[in-house]
């Protein structure tokens, strides 16, 4: 189950240095074209940086690992999910359940995009969607509990009960000796 967990800490190490590598590729690339007399990259990057638009490339998996979380099972098996989502409402969280996963929604308040300056990437950003699997045959979706404190959106599923309340019990009758 550990490993389960920790497959997001691996994914976000995997793109952080996928990201690092583009950047490192793209510097090497655009020295390169420096060296060689050349005022853009090889492919058509912006003049004195890019190669082939890596940085576009990277910015795309900025967001990776946003919101900040972690992940857990409690004692009890439950499955919990905390998020860090300082500044945003209750209000404009949106949190749902397809299949197997979890979707996650949240756009910022109005009165803090007001505040973000021209030109500047603000702290917060809208999470448009970001799905965490939650297997519907092992928690009970339905008795999902959040709890949105002091910027922390705390999800707790529980396990699905293992005694076939749902079941259909057979009477077994016994004939003979």
């Amino acid at each position: 189950m550990s490993s389960y967990f920790n497959l997001n800490e691996s994914l976000e190490n995997l793109v952080r240095d996928l990201k690092s590598g583009a950047e490192q590729f793209a510097r090497a690339m655009a020295s390169e074209a420096e060296a060689q007399g050349k005022s853009e990259g090889c492919f058509g990057g912006a003049p004195g940086g890019t190669f082939g638009g890596a940085k576009d490339f990277s910015f795309n998996f900025e967001n990776l690992g946003y919101p900040r979380h972690e992940t857990y099972e409690q004692a009890d098996g439950s499955l919990v999910f905390r998020f860090q989502l300082p500044g945003f409402d209750e209000s404009c969280i949106n949190l749902s359940f397809r299949g197997d996963l979890m979707i996650l929604k949240a756009t910022v308040p109005d009165r803090l995009r007001a505040e973000s300056a021209e030109g500047r990437q603000p702290f917060l950003r809208d999470i448009a969607r970001r799905e965490y699997r939650v297997p519907a045959d092992r928690y009970d979706q339905a008795a999902v509990k959040a709890v949105f404190r002091n910027g922390i959106l705390t999800v707790t599923i529980p396990p699905k009960d293992d005694d076939l309340s749902g079941a259909i019990k057979v009477e077994i009758i016994k004939e003979g000796n």
